[in-house]
């Protein structure tokens, strides 16, 4: 789906955990992410942990999907 809004001029991110595989299937822009099941989270941090997390991950996504690029990136967090 990631492929076919890049085709129609519509920038996108995906956040995800297995990045190899999102660089395979032809992603553009991918944020990653701890988790499968919390992929904007982790439960297994204090509230206020994951809130810092949840933020610099979306907070990253909406960097990256400003961004003009030449090839696939991978936009690291710094968590």
């Amino acid at each position: 789906m990631v492929k076919e809004l890049e085709r129609a001029g519509i920038p996108t991110v995906q956040i995800c955990t297995m990045v190899n595989v999102a660089l395979r299937m032809g992603t553009n822009r991918i944020v990653p992410s701890r988790s499968v099941l919390y992929p904007t989270g982790d439960p297994s941090l204090t509230p206020d942990e994951e809130i810092k997390l949840r933020h610099q991950i979306i907070k990253r996504a909406l960097e990256a999907v400003q961004t003009d690029i030449e090839e696939q990136t991978v936009f690291e967090t710094n968590s």
